[in-house]
């Protein structure tokens, strides 16, 4: 049987346990970006990127590195090193009503800070070693082995089969005959987990450069000129999975694929899009049009992700529902409008002072508005004015160059 309550001790727990997680983190200078209904970033103590969440509604903190998770005081704990009643002298301010709690010396969390920078730093070096291990390797056995675009037929091939005019010169594309296509991973006669290859074929290779030029990766689209619109069908052998005909290797973040660069040089003008047909479709409509402006510049942000950057937070849909886990229906949640200016994305240079930004049709009308407003604020700067081409609902702007052309 347990003894008597007492009276003061409940309340000085109740006092600790009123102190939100939030406001645990912002005493210590811990910032968290918002995710929806949680604050995530790493891991105050393990490190990480975004392991580390609190979800404000219900005042509980999890990480997903150690498993640790709980309420205030089991996060100064976490913090700490501290027995309970350390935490709760730390959230309160006063001495416990009865025993002493204990805490790690400042010199020991030191110590340990120390040495999860030091970890951190380690693993950071080691995926810096294996990018640019990739990135040698993508430039040295697939890119240089590629035929220049100018002398590859197919690709000529598959521009004029979606409508598009091929750029002359085009640096930034090339053909490979024979490119190999992985997914998932198998064990090797040496029980190693290795790339499972899944299908050879030709592809068209761009190259993903930097704010410098510097090669960074590739994005590959396979090929099949049989298909309506050209790309390759690629099912996986074991589960007859219809798998994405494009690809991205190497590093993708705050690059780019510039497809035409400014004939002058110096790029004043800059047409940017998320994908190589859709930014081409633009370029072959200026061609036949009012003609292309020689600062003017056409480049591929790779991704919807990249061309816009992360958001700060997540907006409810307006009509997307969904169910969950106690069959509550609620609204679904996309990504916002307001840029996280500290994530990577598409690098426009200085001197452009016209960008236009490539919308697509044929995505969620309100996700796809966000994703452009977004875009719109990552990318404006002093004197740049920045503008969103939209093509009709349901198209992107190489749907409306085919069916155009029909």
């Amino acid at each position: 049987m347990s003894g008597p309550r007492d009276p003061d001790f409940d309340a000085w727990v109740k006092a600790a346990r009123d102190v939100s997680c939030l406001a645990v983190l912002d005493r210590r200078g811990i910032k968290l970006r918002r995710a929806g209904t949680e604050h995530v970033g790493p891991c105050p103590v393990c490190g990480g990127t975004d392991r580390f969440g609190v979800h404000a509604r219900k005042d509980i903190w999890i990480c997903r590195g150690s498993g640790r998770g709980g309420d205030a005081i089991a996060l100064v704990q976490y913090l700490d090193g501290a027995d309970f009643l350390g935490a709760c002298e730390t959230l309160t301010g006063r001495k416990a009503p009865r025993g002493e709690g204990t805490r790690l010396s400042p010199e020991e969390l030191a110590r340990r800070a120390e040495e999860r920078r030091a970890a951190e730093a380690k693993r950071e070096a080691q995926a810096a070693d294996y990018r640019e291990r990739e990135r040698r390797h993508l430039f040295h056995e697939q890119w240089l082995k590629a035929q220049p675009a100018h002398a590859a037929p197919m690709l000529a091939g598959y521009f004029a089969r979606r409508g598009l005019a091929l750029p002359e010169p085009c640096k930034a594309l090339r053909f490979l005959p024979d490119a190999p296509y992985f997914n998932g991973e198998v064990e090797d006669d040496r029980a190693r987990k290795v790339p499972r290859l899944v299908h050879r074929g030709p592809a068209m290779l761009a190259a993903i450069t930097d704010a410098e030029g510097v090669f960074r990766g590739l994005h590959c689209t396979w090929l099949d000129l049989a298909q309506p619109k050209g790309k390759a069908v690629i099912a996986d052998p074991e589960t007859g999975e219809l798998l994405p005909a494009k690809k991205v290797r190497g590093s993708m973040k705050g690059g780019r694929i510039l497809l035409a660069p400014a004939a002058s040089g110096t790029p004043r003008r800059s047409v940017a899009g998320e994908g190589i047909e859709t930014v081409a479709a633009a370029r072959t409509a200026l061609l036949t049009t009012s003609g292309i402006h020689a600062d003017c510049e056409f480049a591929v942000g790779i991704s919807l992700g990249n061309l816009t950057g992360k958001a700060t937070e997540t907006v409810p849909h307006p009509t997307l529902k969904r169910t969950d886990s106690l069959g509550r229906t609620r609204a679904q949640r996309v990504p916002g409008p307001q840029p996280d200016m500290e994530s990577p994305a598409m690098f426009v240079p200085d001197t452009v002072t016209h960008l236009t930004l490539l919308a697509d049709g044929d995505s969620d009308p309100f996700a796809t508005r966000c994703a452009m407003e977004r875009a719109q604020a990552r990318h404006a700067a002093p004197g740049r004015f920045v503008t969103v081409a939209w093509p009709p609902e349901g198209l992107d702007f190489n749907d409306m160059l085919m069916e155009a052309a029909e």
